[in-house]
Parts: C-alpha cells; structure tokens; sequence
C-alpha cells in the first residue's frame, strides 16, 4: 500500500494530561486534543492553507488502527469558531465515553504502562522521560485513513528518514510523500535505482512487452530532474513496529545529474561511442570527436561534481566489443578515478586514440571536439570518472543478434524484466484470487468472466505454457494487455499483437503451439477459432477473435486457458 500524506502532531504536556489523567467523580475537565497548526490540518484535508475562516467545517475520519487494521473508529476534528482551530473531542482513554481511535493506543505506538499524570508539571516530567509522543494520521493513495503513534527522541534505525518529524519534530505538519515523480515509477524502475546503489552498470534484460525502455526512460526522467525526494512511502497497516518502508531516502546517483541516451545498432561503433575523426569543414582536414560516452565523462568533469547517466537501448544489436574497445575496461570503477577528495592507487589512465600528442606524449597537441559544437583539451593523464553510470536494456527474444560475451556481461548488475502478472491484476483492478478461482473451479458461467479477468488469466496461461516448451526468456509481456478495458480491447489485442508472437515463437514447433492452443480437442465451443485445417493433419487454422461476440470471447478465454 502507497501513502499518499501524513499528518502529525506533537502531544503537548497539557494534552497527555487530558488525554491520560483520571477523571475525578463529578469534575468533567477538558479531554480533547487541540490542533496547533491549523494550516496543516487544512491541507491534509485537501482544502489548502488558505480556506476562509467562514468556510470551516467539523470534519470526521474513519481511521483504522495501525497493527490492527479491521478495527475502525472515527476521529473527530470539531471547529472552534471563536478562537478559529480545531480539537478533536473524548480523547481521555480512562474515560468510558471517550472516542480514543485505537491507533492512539499502546497496541500502535503509544507508550506502555506510562504513569498517569497528576497534573500539567506531572505530564511534562512523563513526557520527558519516554522522550516525547507524536500521533499521526496516514492517509493512503486509495483514500483510506490509518492512526498511529510514536514516542522516543530520535527515529528508529529502520524507519524511513522523511519519517524523523513523527520523533524529533515540534508541534504538528503534514508530510508529503508520493506527490513527485518518483511515486510513479514502476516497479522494474525502482529495481533499477535500487541497482545504481551497489554498481555503476546495470543491464535490464528480457522480452518484449514488460515495460523495459518506459522504465529506463522513466529513470531517466527522475534523475534528469532535481531529486526532491517525495518516494511514495510503502505501507503495511499490520506492521505496529514497522509499517513504513521507502527504497529511496536520496538519489541513488549524485545530483546532478548529466543523462544522455543512444540505441546501438550493426553500424554503430567506436568512432561514435569513444572517439573517432571527422571533417572540420575546414577543406579535408579530420579533428577528433568525442563520441557518446566520452562526451558524457568530460561534460561531467568539466561540472565538477554531481554523476552522469548514458542509457543504452538494444545494446545487443550493436557489436559491443568493437564499440566499447578499450573503454571496456572502465566499466570496472576498480580503474578509474577515485572518488571526490580520494587518490585510486588502481586507477589506469585514459589511452585517446587519434588524438596528436607532443614528442614527450605528456600533452595533447590538439583538442577534442564536443558534441555540443565546443572543444577542450585534455589534460595527461586523464583519468575516467569515476560518477559515470551505464544502463542497458538487452530483448531476450531476438536471437537474430549476438548475446553479450560473459567479460561484458559481467561487468553489469543484470535485472531480470519478465512478465508480472500481479502488476497488471492491480493495474486492471483484477484480484488474483479470483483469477485462480476461476481457473481451478471444474464449472464457470461465462457471466463470471470480464474482459480484466480473462486478460490476467490468458497471460498467465500462455507465459505458463511458452517457459514450459521454450524457456522464460520467451515469455510475452504484460503490457500487451495494459489497455484492456472491454472485450473489444481484448480481441484486438489478441490479434494483432499476441497471436502474431505465438506465431514467431512456435514457428518450427507447430505441435506445441497445436498443443498449446488446444486445437485437437473434441470438446470445444462450436465457435472456437481455433482448428486444425484438415482432419489428418497438424497445420493450425487461426480464425481472428475481432467480430465475436462478447459471449464468443468469453467462451473461447474460458476453453483456452481451463481445458
């Protein structure tokens, strides 16, 4: 579960005294917990800090409990116009008509078997003894409201850091988490920045259609940015201890950050990824040009702090051996420059082929033209930055392209990018359970069956059979069924971006893909598009699923995917 804000508050002496003491016989007393920074509260709300005091209105939350999420009280924040706040009324626990939300118990974070205050001076001696209390409320991306509690002075060493207000912070605020553009990336693409923690070179690796280059470009597009934080912080309402995780306190590559992008392909080489000789436009005189990567390096020295990002697309289309040459070396940060303020004993100077230096060799002659149109001259011995990151994507499906030789390989921290079916159940707002009871069930109404349904469903059987008879990296991807909204959406897909897949990847097996379509059994539909062309033989007829009917489909799904 994604947060999507949290608001906190700091219990003040005179609010742990109402909230804990001992109601006397007769003697009412305060009991409510007074909001301190109302502007905070409004923005929680959604209303923004700057509602008019006459459009105020008594608020109610339904608020879950932290650590035990099916129990659910509302929280009450009542106005007072006078004095223009707000309080939340009942909250003394001691009292049995008090409205105390579960979550601001010692089963979600308040302080066990803490004294019971007998006065203000009495309640601020308890707090500074357990170090402070902070209540907070979350409210997740879908709506839904949870409470909880803090105490201690300084933030636990498995929490969050954007987290430390609910601990070390003073009187109340709202934290804002999952507002920038980190909180929509994809999971692929967290896996990629969490990759850039631990290495300089990451390669994402798998079919086509599981989102790869929208990851990468989505990496690229944060990094490219300023990086504000605002990680969409993950929630698990059952964890009392710890119900916050975020993969990302800070940007995994230093800001900020230099990104560049090239598709490598047969004709691509070393002259445009290193360095390689061009015309001037001077009459037939050739001047050194910093290719890609090398562009990417210098740029980065020349702004003297910060990293650089260069992605490769389709970086097994290219001859990466003779592209990369020498430079390949450089992939390991073993031999390049050491980091801001250290010497690298490792380090091996920069070779620059086609690039005049001085009889001595301790100099270049000439500079090196950028792609900017700017030139600069290098200074011996030049050393490879030691901030420069690479990230490739590599389809496991094209074997009409070499695969990448193990000393390249093994320069990279590979990501596996296959078909994730649970990722597009939530997208289509499909449950899985129900997709497997459907599967499982010996009797389904084709009614049960929705166009959402049957697309997980498919996807699920068609990668079960295709890693079955030819290996994972022939998986389809899950993005093929990423629009599917109606059964029109469905049948179009299927013919004009599944079946055609089918088609190539059992091109030299038309009895497993026979198998696989269950063309040879008695017992399907009278309308099932799926048949063989003659009795005797094996040569599968694939009639287009566009123009059936909505019931057609479903009773196709169904016989396809359950037998």
């Amino acid at each position: 579960m994604k947060v999507d804000r949290i608001w906190w508050q700091e219990i003040s002496a005179e609010d742990f005294y109402s909230m804990e003491k001992v109601p006397r016989l007769g003697l009412k007393g305060k009991t409510s917990l007074e909001v301190s920074r109302v502007p905070e509260l409004l923005e929680f709300f959604g209303y923004g800090s700057n509602l008019p005091v006459d459009r105020w209105t008594d608020v109610t939350l339904d608020v879950r409990a932290i650590g035990n999420p099916n129990v659910q009280s509302p929280i009450q924040f009542k106005t007072n116009r006078r004095h223009a706040t707000y309080e939340i009324p009942n909250q003394n626990r001691n009292d049995d008509r008090h409205m105390r939300n579960a979550g601001w118990t010692p089963d979600s974070g308040w302080p066990i078997n803490t004294e019971v205050p007998t006065s203000v001076e009495d309640a601020k001696r308890i707090l500074d003894i357990v170090g402070g209390i902070h209540v907070y409320i979350v409210r997740s991306q879908d709506g839904t409201y949870y409470g909880g509690s803090t105490y201690g002075r300084h933030i636990p060493t498995n929490w969050p850091d954007s987290l430390r207000p609910l601990f070390d912070g003073a009187g109340a605020g709202v934290i804002k988490v999952g507002t920038g553009e980190v909180s929509q990336l994809t999971p692929l693409a967290r896996k990629i920045l969490m990759a850039f923690r631990d290495r300089k070179s990451v390669l994402v690796y798998g079919p086509p259609g599981t989102g790869k280059t929208h990851a990468v470009a989505q990496v690229r597009q944060v990094l490219d940015a300023e990086w504000s934080g605002g990680e969409a912080l993950e929630f698990d309402p059952q964890n009392a201890e710890r119900p916050f995780v975020s993969g990302f306190e800070e940007s995994p590559l230093a800001p900020p950050v230099l990104t560049d992008w090239v598709t490598f392909h047969q004709d691509y080489g070393y002259e445009d990824f290193i360095i390689g000789l061009r015309p001037t436009g001077e009459g037939i005189r050739l001047a050194p040009f910093a290719g890609r990567l090398l562009d990417l390096a210098v740029r980065l020295e020349r702004q003297g702090r910060g990293s650089g990002l260069l992605v490769i697309d389709e970086i097994n289309r290219g001859n990466v051996p003779k592209i990369l040459g020498d430079f390949m070396t450089f992939m390991d940060t073993s031999y390049r420059r050491g980091a801001a303020g250290e010497d690298n004993p490792s380090a091996i100077p920069v070779n620059l082929p086609k690039v005049q230096r001085s009889p001595t060799g301790d100099s270049l002659t000439e500079p090196i033209w950028m792609l900017s149109g700017d030139s600069t001259m290098l200074q011996l011995p030049w050393y490879f930055p030691r901030e420069v990151n690479i990230l490739a994507t590599m389809n496991s499906v094209d074997r009409a392209v070499a695969p990448l030789d193990s000393a390249i390989g093994r320069r990279f921290e590979r990501i596996d990018a296959y078909a994730d079916v649970e990722f597009l159940a939530e997208h289509l707002g499909v449950s899985l359970l129900a997709v497997g009871e459907l599967m499982e069930s010996p009797e389904v109404e084709l009614e049960q069956w929705t166009p959402q349904l049957a697309a997980v469903a498919l996807l699920d059987y068609l990668n079960d059979q295709i890693t079955e008879r030819l290996g994972q990296d022939y998986e389809l991807g899950h993005l093929y069924f990423w629009k599917v909204k109606s059964w029109d959406d469905l049948q179009r897909i299927w013919d004009h971006d599944v079946w055609p897949q089918l088609r190539d990847r059992f091109g030299a097996r038309p009895d497993q893909l026979a198998d696989l379509l269950r063309v040879n059994s008695h017992s399907a539909p009278a309308s099932y598009p799926f048949r063989l062309r003659t009795i005797t033989g094996r040569a599968i007829n694939v009639l287009p699923l566009m123009g059936m009917t909505d019931v057609q489909s479903a009773e196709t799904i169904d016989f396809l995917v359950r037998g």
